[in-house]
């Protein structure tokens, strides 16, 4: 599955293997350990289907259990997409793509394979506010640069490693 963080340039992206009878509760455990995140707000999960609307009934909406739904029951076909928004104040929105079904056994534990860039930090306004932060970074004369450096610390928004992330999850399983 390949994560995209929507409203990020150059864009913050994994790609992650994970069981598709994993409970989409687990999958929003998985995306915190993948990403970086810290589990500190509310999420959702939005199914990216073309629905037949009927005009009289209006538009088809389905809340399901997160505890009971599984990864497999909500998308299973490569190129199925289902969206994933965390912190809804500040808006992040993840794009899961299902790039590939692969046959497993039962020693799978997720991984994380590849990806690119350094996750957002939490509570810095959304895609809007990462970017507005990543040019004060960048611009020493910009009149934010010096409040940012002292707030993000020894941040680098190349920085990425699989491995890491890898290690994340498997200390998240443990518990």
């Amino acid at each position: 599955m390949k994560v995209t963080l929507l409203g990020t340039s150059p864009p913050v992206w994994r790609r992650v293997l994970v069981d598709r009878d994993m409970t989409l509760r687990d999958l929003h455990l998985t995306l915190q350990a993948v990403m970086g995140w810290e589990n500190s707000h509310l999420h959702q999960f939005v199914l990216l289907r073309r629905w037949n609307r009927n005009p009289q009934r209006g538009f088809c909406t389905k809340i399901v259990n997160e505890s009971r739904t599984r990864v497999g029951d909500v998308i299973g076909t490569a190129g199925e997409r289902l969206l994933y928004e965390y912190d809804l104040g500040d808006g992040w929105r993840h794009e899961l793509r299902l790039e590939d079904v692969l046959l497993g056994d039962e020693s799978f534990r997720p991984m994380c394979v590849a990806g690119e860039r350094c996750c957002p930090p939490e509570d810095c306004g959304g895609p809007q506010g990462f970017a507005a932060m990543l040019a004060a970074l960048r611009n020493a004369s910009d009149s934010s640069h010096e409040e940012v450096c002292e707030w993000l610390g020894d941040f680098d928004p190349a920085s990425f490693s699989a491995d890491e992330i890898t290690r994340r999850l498997r200390r998240r399983r443990k518990h």
